[in-house]
């Protein structure tokens, strides 16, 4: 999981930049639950805690803001400049680096905006001609009301003032980390002019020619499974049914702490029992780092449900590395296909099949180019 960045300018002078704060971060909560702003005011740059389970009116005024949503706090103040950056290379506001991503506000009033030269995306939208916007995913300029304009090149370096915006450098990006498609980011964004939603049509429907036992239903484990699971039940020709219900929304594989991944995923996988008794269920997931959610939700489904069969299907090979620019994910020693073979990970998870996509068959699938380091072990 990598953070979301989020800059908003307005040209229009001091108004109150929380809501859009707010809900500009609040639209990539799916990236975490850490949340944290600067602004700029007339008390100069302020530091803004927003929390994420609740709306407030507040009206905090000034002409410009940069924040990030993540695991943890990924803004920084330093001297007059405030910056929220992720990824491995060295930031220094006002130029390039060589693999992070960042946006960052000035105490004299100039907004700073940078893509590397791959990895990590940025897009730039606007309301009107009276914000500048700019976010991690698309979804959350268009949750603001705004008007996405375009993706940032590779190694663009954005420069917004009162005087208007000034682009430098950049080309053609390089590959894109493949989790964001299959897993960071929002169903409804785009990277790089690209659907989100169209490379998770296409990796389910991979998933599908895959399959090859008899099934009775297909449910999709929440959040991220059930575009897949629809997709998979579309080229299978088998009944798709909500089989799980989420109490609150978590990311069991940001954890660490087996307890607390465990905790998690009960609470975000609670089964329907009518869904699965008595049938021969495939569920679908995203992705398999330590096999705990499959393995629990295989539990649900057979011993509380009373399904006959489970099998399970992933939409991505199994994870073997963390990933070296940074994205947030369990050490090498928990991912289980570091340890064992499939036909034992099929046991110990307490599956009747399982079925992912080979690393060859996920690059054909995926269709766009992208980083894939975390599904090699090194």
């Amino acid at each position: 999981m990598s953070a979301g960045l989020l800059a908003i300018y307005s040209f229009a002078g001091e108004i109150n930049l929380y809501p859009l704060v707010y809900y500009g971060l609040r639209a990539m909560a799916n990236r975490g639950e850490v949340a944290v702003a600067y602004l700029l005011g007339h008390r100069g740059l302020e530091r803004l805690e927003v929390d994420l389970s609740r709306e407030e009116p507040r009206d905090v005024r000034g002409v410009a803001a940069v924040g990030c949503v993540y695991t943890e706090d990924c803004c920084r103040i330093e001297g007059d400049v405030a910056y929220c950056a992720f990824g491995r290379g060295e930031v220094k506001p006002g130029a390039p680096s060589e693999a992070a991503a960042y946006v960052a506000l000035t105490a004299d009033g100039v907004l700073y905006a940078y893509r590397p030269p791959k990895l990590w995306h940025l897009a730039v939208g606007a309301h009107g001609f009276d914000f500048a916007l700019i976010a991690t995913e698309t979804a959350a300029i268009e949750v603001l009301g705004g008007e996405v304009r375009r993706s940032m090149r590779g190694g663009e370096l954005l420069k917004i003032s009162r005087l208007g915006v000034v682009s430098t450098g950049g080309e053609q990006p390089g590959e894109v980390c493949a989790m964001e498609y299959v897993y960071s980011s929002r169903l409804d964004s785009e990277i790089d002019g690209v659907e989100v939603a169209e490379v998770r049509a296409r990796l389910g429907e991979a998933l599908a020619a895959k399959v090859k036992n008899s099934l009775d239903v297909i449910v999709g484990v929440p959040d991220t499974g059930l575009y897949y699971a629809a997709w998979v039940a579309e080229k299978l020709g088998v009944r798709h049914v909500p089989g799980f219900v989420s109490t609150v929304r978590k990311r069991s594989a940001l954890l660490d702490d087996v307890r607390d991944r465990v905790s998690a995923i009960q609470l975000k996988a609670n089964v329907v029992k009518h869904a699965a008794r008595g049938m021969r269920v495939l569920v679908i997931d995203d992705s398999l780092i330590s096999g705990l959610t499959l393995r629990h939700i295989a539990q649900l489904l057979r011993l509380r449900a009373g399904a006959k069969e489970v099998h399970a299907a992933v939409a991505a090979p199994p994870l073997r590395s963390q990933c070296p620019y940074g994205v947030k994910m369990p050490p090498d020693s928990h991912m289980v296909f570091n340890h064992l073979e499939q036909d034992t990970v099929t046991k110990a998870l307490e599956l009747d099949g399982l079925y992912y996509l080979t690393l060859e068959e996920f690059q054909r699938a995926i269709g766009v180019r992208v980083c894939t380091l975390c599904f090699k072990r090194r």
